[in-house]
């Protein structure tokens, strides 16, 4: 039941705007503080009601199963705070879990510090993502997005009366991002992405580009800036796409693309985990394009075998392959003429 406060609090905040719209005849004016004033007076009402569901005994114990599953433990109610819809932050009690301490032995105590490792669980089973709203993380991070910075977002989002600084909107952004890596096959894939009965077609190859690392310790006299190294890198990128009857790339379902600087092993993790979300052990058949190298082509055999995949193929990708041609094409005698060695390429 909605308190009577509340109730007198939007007549008073109505009342108030009104008066002072009569003065100032501005109606942007009028709007924007209605809108600011009226998101933190329900802010004010749904706290204590956020923190009476989330404190209810009743829930203790679902909360116990779901928190024992990840090692958790029940830890008692302490303080935290959660965002609403305005970005502010507001305090209340919520039941906190924690990993079990192991059993101390005795001898010298060990001075390696350790993290926080405990959750308010609660918050999580409301439906908070880092003690946040979804309301406001999907727009904190869409302006994270669209904007070209963190500085422009944080101007973006104060139109829209959420009142961030940078360092939250990036914390907010870089956990749900976090959150989203490891369900990104099932936010990829849609209903449309039914491949049973056709070829589906996956295409690994690898890059190579340079990671700057900065340089640890102290700067050399007489340089301007710290420096950093830039260590060779190989990003491996991935695209799964459906084949026609006649051999032409589908049109109706889209390609999906992704990439990982994890090496190898990490690529055909990623790569299990969109397979498995499209359903490849219906397809009629999976080809694997990849250029020569050993690496990938040992992995093939097994994720295939793991995903129940009855039919599948393994080619040397036509760049690669041409490439490879075009060496043995060098080791003809020099005096092999133009029209013959042409005619060896077309052939091959």
């Amino acid at each position: 039941m909605i308190p009577p406060s509340f109730l007198t609090a939007i007549e008073t905040l109505l009342t108030e705007s009104i008066e002072a719209f009569n003065n100032h005849r501005n109606v942007n004016t009028l709007c924007e503080q209605l809108k600011d004033e009226f998101f933190a007076i329900v802010e004010t009402l749904l706290t204590p009601v956020i923190e009476k569901v989330v404190c209810d005994g009743d829930l203790l114990p679902e909360l116990k199963v779901g928190a024992g599953k990840m090692g958790l433990h029940f830890n008692g109610y302490r303080p935290t705070s959660i965002r609403l819809l305005t970005g502010t932050s507001l305090p209340l009690r919520s039941p906190y879990f924690a990993k079990a301490r192991p059993k101390s032995r005795p001898g010298r105590k060990s001075k390696k510090r350790n993290g926080k490792s405990g959750r308010h669980f609660g918050l999580d089973f409301l439906g908070f993502v880092s003690r946040c709203s979804m309301t406001l993380g999907s727009a904190v991070v869409q302006a994270a997005l669209l904007c070209p910075s963190f500085e422009i977002a944080r101007k973006t989002l104060k139109f829209h009366s959420i009142h961030l600084d940078v360092k939250t909107i990036r914390k907010i952004s870089m956990d749900l991002a976090a959150r989203a890596m490891g369900r990104r096959g099932k936010v990829s894939i849609s209903d449309a992405d039914c491949v049973d009965g056709k070829t589906v077609l996956v295409c690994i190859d690898g890059g190579r580009l340079r990671e700057r690392r900065v340089k640890r310790g102290r700067r050399p006299a007489g340089q301007k800036r710290q420096g950093y190294h830039a260590e060779w890198k190989e990003p491996i990128q991935i695209v799964i796409q459906v084949v026609n009857s006649d051999g032409e790339i589908s049109k109706e379902h889209l390609p999906l693309y992704d990439a990982t600087m994890g090496g190898i092993g990490a690529a055909f993790d990623l790569l299990e985990t969109y397979l498995r979300d499209l359903g490849v052990s219906n397809a009629d058949r999976v080809v694997f394009c990849c250029d020569g190298a050993r690496s990938y082509w040992k992995r093939t055999a097994p994720l295939v075998k793991k995903l129940g995949v009855s039919n599948h193929y393994e080619v040397i990708d036509y760049t690669h392959a041409k490439q490879n041609l075009y060496e043995i094409i060098d080791k003809l005698p020099k005096n092999t003429p133009a029209k013959a060695k042409k005619q060896i390429i077309d052939m091959w």
